[in-house]
């Protein structure tokens, strides 16, 4: 089955794949990585197998104890899945780990992300994070306003300014620099927004004065004479990026945009998740009920409350992105879940989620495992036929993402 992959962080084309690595290396700098923290490696050892200068037998006897511990999370279940298919390696393993390097530094040559995102996981098109110049054989671009909502840093402003040429002199410029920036990404071909300030912050965003919200934005000049003012932190007040979050939600609602948001879990070894719950966000899918919402990760662990939002509100959709390696089984009982209780065309089964190639195979191959089971548990229960789960699966893979995305 041919597939639409809904969300990525890869490389936005071959040549500027990371050349200096090894399969440790690449495959630890994401995902299960925080699996070996959370079994126990210490950073410092972590950061000790990360370097490819040292020999690889001696960095993988630092980490072979926590990979034991983590191999059968999604995480690890995917690299084995993915070596497997891609170098006909059984698993990863000492016995296995130089052989499989050997391999691993062949695939650094051209025609890799072919023969994994074409040839071995059939994807159509996958849904490239930030990147608009990405190579359109693979990718469409999705492109993130979290800077003119949350900027960080002076720099974050100077490189609005280099991006759009234009000095930002008031909070009037900075909403008519958001607005054209946008623009200029929809014309370089981004096809939808994206967010993923719920690693800093709660998705609530309250209705907010113009204002209020000026006098926050105010505040980040205040201190411009500063040396240092590029690189210095700040924290802009969240009546400004409440305010911030509703402007790009009308901008999005006058070119008939798609809004992705992260909510659920956050990647790496700690944070607030509750800042992530997705019912935070009720405000706005019904202040905005002309944007269509697409709401990643299953919202994990919040998925049934993902379920009662995608029932209640026509413009909320549930993407399985990421979910399928956070949790397998957490995916099967959700889908089994969601035909029971959500319109079935408000559902996209995968993206993948992963900053390194490699890692797409497995994650789509327990995707196909994980729909296959919750469609065959329906079949079993006489829910539908086989070739209503086969309608069904392409809609999840296929037509739901491509009508959502408005591809």
């Amino acid at each position: 089955l041919e597939i639409i992959d809904t969300h990525e962080h890869l490389p936005a084309s071959e040549n500027e794949r990371e050349k200096d690595t090894d399969v440790l290396k690449e495959y630890l700098t994401h995902y299960f990585n925080r699996d070996l923290i959370s079994a126990g490696l210490s950073i410092d050892d972590y950061q000790k197998v990360l370097n490819n200068k040292v020999s690889l037998i001696k960095r993988w006897k630092l980490v072979e104890p926590y990979w034991e511990f983590a191999r059968n999370t999604g995480y690890g279940r995917a690299l084995d899945v993915s070596v497997k298919a891609l170098y006909g390696v059984e698993k990863i393993h000492r016995s296995t780990i130089e052989h499989l390097n050997e391999a691993f530094l062949d695939s650094l040559k051209p025609g890799h992300f072919k023969k994994v995102l074409k040839e071995k996981s059939k994807i159509k098109v996958s849904l490239l994070d930030s990147n608009l110049e990405c190579d359109k054989s693979f990718f469409r671009s999705v492109y993130r306003l979290d800077n003119f909502i949350y900027p960080n840093t002076g720099n974050d402003i100077e490189q609005i300014e280099k991006e759009s040429a234009i000095k930002i002199c008031s909070f009037g410029d900075w909403l008519e620099i958001c607005e054209i920036m946008l623009d200029k990404a929809l014309s370089l071909g981004a096809v939808a927004l994206k967010s993923g300030l719920a690693y800093q912050r709660t998705l609530k965003y309250e209705r907010v004065s113009k204002n209020e919200a000026e006098n926050g934005f105010n505040e980040i000049f205040k201190v411009k004479h500063s040396p240092d003012w590029a690189n210095q932190a700040f924290m802009v007040g969240k009546k400004f990026q409440d305010y911030m979050m509703h402007f790009v939600l009308g901008l999005a609602n006058k070119r008939n945009l798609t809004f992705q948001f992260h909510t659920g879990i956050q990647e790496g070894n700690g944070n607030i998740i509750y800042n992530s719950d997705p019912s935070l966000l009720s405000n706005l899918f019904l202040e905005y009920p002309n944007v269509d919402f697409d709401i990643f990760h299953i919202g994990y662990p919040y998925q049934q409350v993902l379920s009662v939002l995608a029932k209640t509100f026509p413009n909320v959709y549930i993407d399985m992105c990421w979910a399928h390696i956070i949790s397998p089984t957490a995916c099967i009982n959700a889908l089994i879940e969601w035909i029971d209780s959500v319109p079935i065309n408000k559902i996209s089964a995968f993206g993948g989620d992963y900053c390194f190639i490699d890692g797409v195979y497995g994650h789509q191959y327990l995707a196909r495992i994980n729909v296959s089971k919750s469609l065959a548990r329906k079949v079993e229960d006489g829910v539908f036929d086989i070739e209503k789960a086969k309608e069904i699966s392409r809609m999840l893979f296929y037509n739901n993402p491509f009508k959502i995305f408005k591809l």
